[in-house]
C-alpha cells in the first residue's frame, strides 16, 4: 500500500471550527488539537480501507478519538453495507454533533445504518467485538506514560490477527513543550512519546508525513502478525 498516494475523497462539509477551537480550550488533555484533521490526514489514516489494501471484508473497524468527525467521514465513505464502523468519543459534546451528523451529512447519513457512537474513555469501555481496522486519533503525547500503554494495549486486545491498526503524532510538540511548558511537563510529554515510539518499533510497519495538516503530522501504519510471535509490515 503507497500511503501517500490518496484516492479522493467526498469534499468535507463546512466544519464546525468555532465548536471546535471552544473545546480545545476547555479540553485540551484530551482533544489535543487547534483544528479538525485535515482531508489529507483522515484519508490518510482511512488507508487500510482503500479498495487496494489487504483488510478482509466484511470489516469490524474502531475508530477512537472521533472529535466532530473528519476521520469518521472518511471512513465511512470507505465502508461497504456489510462492514461496521464504531466510533469512540469521551467528549459529550463532540458525541452530540456525530449524532446529529448521521441524520444530516451527506457522507456519514448514508452510512448510519452501519455506524455506532460510543461515548466514553476507550480505557474503560466495554467492547462486544474484535476489529480488522483501528484508528486512533487519540493525543497521545497529551497522556501519561502508563496510560498510553494501557490504550495501546487495548489496542492489541481487540485487534485481530493480520489486522490494521493506524495512529499519528503532531510534528514539533516536544520543541513547544520544552519552550513554554514546566520542565515536569515537558519531562512527561518526552516520556509518552517515547512510549509511542517504542510500540512502533518494537512491532514494524511503515510511517509517512501529513504536511498538509495544522501541525503537521506522523501517520503510522502497522500490521499485528497473522500468526503469534511475527509481525507483518503494512501492506
Amino acid at each position: 500500500m503507497d500511503l501517500k498516494h490518496v484516492p479522493p475523497q467526498p469534499a468535507p462539509v463546512p466544519a464546525t471550527r468555532p465548536l471546535f477551537l471552544r473545546e480545545a480550550a476547555r479540553t485540551f488533555r484530551t482533544t489535543g488539537a487547534v483544528a479538525p484533521s485535515s482531508r489529507r490526514l483522515a484519508d490518510r489514516l482511512a488507508a487500510p480501507m482503500w479498495p487496494s489494501s489487504m483488510v478482509r471484508r466484511p470489516a469490524a473497524v474502531l475508530e477512537v478519538g472521533a472529535g466532530t468527525g473528519p476521520v469518521t467521514r472518511a471512513l465511512a465513505a470507505l465502508t461497504g453495507p456489510a462492514d461496521r464502523l464504531d466510533t469512540v468519543e469521551i467528549n459529550p459534546r463532540f458525541v452530540e454533533i456525530l449524532s446529529g451528523s448521521l441524520r444530516t451529512d451527506p457522507v456519514l447519513a448514508p452510512a448510519a445504518d452501519r455506524i455506532r457512537i460510543l461515548s466514553g474513555s476507550i480505557t474503560e469501555m466495554p467492547l462486544d467485538r474484535d476489529y480488522d481496522v483501528i484508528v486512533s486519533c487519540l493525543p497521545f503525547t497529551n497522556f501519561a506514560p502508563d496510560v498510553v500503554r494501557s490504550i495501546l494495549d487495548r489496542y492489541l486486545s481487540v485487534l485481530v490477527p493480520g489486522g490494521h491498526l493506524t495512529f499519528f503524532a503532531y510534528l514539533g510538540t516536544h520543541t513547544l513543550r520544552s519552550a513554554f511548558s514546566s520542565r515536569a511537563e515537558a519531562a512527561r510529554h518526552r516520556e509518552a512519546g517515547a512510549v509511542v515510539d517504542a510500540f512502533a518499533r518494537q512491532h514494524g510497519g511503515r510511517q509517512s508525513v501529513v504536511w498538509r495538516n495544522l501541525p503537521p503530522a506522523r501517520v503510522w501504519h502497522l500490521r499485528t502478525p497473522e500468526q503469534p510471535g511475527r509481525y507483518a509490515d503494512a501492506a
